[in-house]
């Protein structure tokens, strides 16, 4: 089967990347093609090993009317099973060129942030999808919220390699509390980074803390760290191609994103049997945390958030690494394949007995 998968603007080093990467290396059965509007740092292209089967490319054009020119000629030239539209722009134009060309192909949405939070997709946009991949509980309810209807839409997640992973061992007793963020860093926006320093700010505990990423607000942040008069207990890692390499010990992951759509950093986390504390924000954090792997806590609730960092830090020990690990074995990248797997054939075929098959059997 052929999938042409559409994205939207990568700034090449996030999460959606990396699923991207998992899907076309471990999907052998089916045939891949990768259309890129635009890209940041391509780097994250080394993590697509696969030796055929798959192209990827990329327009490198900000012009509408040249990265349209761009979608149609490839998608004439794959006629694809199946179209994968990571924004309702891209499901957009798989529909207005579906009608002109009297294409086959099936359009599926698959969306990786909030819905209610981000422009990737309004409800308008929705309608041009005939299915949708919901890669977390929270976004499978705004969907349905929205007025799609259930049989449409396949609760899938997202994927992690869970075997072969060490272990991220926990600060000998003596230590400060030692924790860990790995991602953009937005002070305001998504990633709420302000919240993460100011909470460390107010700590009353011994701590150091590393940080793994860049973006946009990264002088900024600097900046209010040293406001807050913090600097020297943070260690600014920037952005390396697999920051777990770098870690040995620590005591747990941190994240105080405002909205997510299912974080990988988090299950990535536990696969080596590091706790997670983050807050409970929209979509994503509550279907991976539990009382066995870490710690949810209210959106923008500094208080609970660092009463959360003193918990892991006086009971450390509590969370063991192999109870942890165990938690995210139901997100492993081989039984993700094969559900996706089905789901193509699923698609493709355009069951029209779809809505008397219950989701949680496919």
């Amino acid at each position: 089967m052929k999938i042409t998968l559409i994205t939207q603007y990568l700034e090449g080093h996030g999460g959606t990347e990396r699923v991207i990467s998992h899907l076309v290396n471990e999907d052998l059965e089916n045939n891949y093609q990768v259309l890129i509007p635009e890209s940041g740092n391509p780097e994250w292209l080394q993590w697509i090993t696969r030796d055929s089967g798959y192209e990827l490319k990329i327009c490198h054009s900000k012009n509408r009317q040249i990265q349209r020119d761009f979608f149609t000629t490839n998608l004439l030239a794959s006629n694809p099973d199946i179209v994968l539209g990571l924004e309702g722009k891209a499901c957009e134009l798989a529909y207005e060129l579906k009608q002109k060309y009297s294409l086959t192909y099936k359009i599926v949405s698959w969306g990786h942030t909030s819905i209610s939070e981000s422009n990737i997709f309004a409800r308008r946009e929705l309608a041009f999808s005939e299915y949708h991949l919901a890669i977390s509980t929270g976004i499978q309810k705004q969907l349905l919220a929205l007025g799609v209807p259930a049989h449409k839409i396949f609760l899938i997640y997202n994927p992690i390699r869970t075997v072969n992973k060490k272990t991220i061992q926990t600060p000998a007793a003596q230590k400060p509390f030692h924790a860990v963020f790995i991602g953009r860093i937005l002070l305001d926006d998504q990633k709420n980074v302000r919240m993460l320093l100011e909470t460390m700010a107010h700590l009353d505990i011994p701590w150091k803390l590393d940080i793994f990423g860049k973006g946009q607000d990264l002088p900024a942040a600097k900046a209010l760290a040293k406001q807050l008069q913090i600097a020297p207990h943070i260690n600014w890692r920037g952005w390396v191609p697999n920051p777990w390499d770098f870690i040995t010990e620590a005591d747990c992951l941190l994240l105080c994103s405002k909205y997510e759509g299912f974080p990988m950093v988090i299950i990535e986390a536990a696969s080596y049997g590091l706790p997670i504390i983050s807050t409970d924000c929209p979509t994503g954090p509550a279907d991976i945390i539990n009382k066995d792997n870490g710690i949810l806590t209210p959106m923008n609730d500094q208080q609970a958030f660092g009463t959360a960092c003193k918990q892991l830090y006086y009971l450390r020990g509590r969370y063991a690494h192999s109870t942890v690990k165990k938690t995210v074995l139901k997100f492993d990248i081989s039984r993700y394949i094969k559900r996706i797997q089905h789901i193509y054939t699923f698609i493709a075929a355009d069951n029209q007995r779809a809505h008397d098959v219950p989701l949680s059997s496919l």
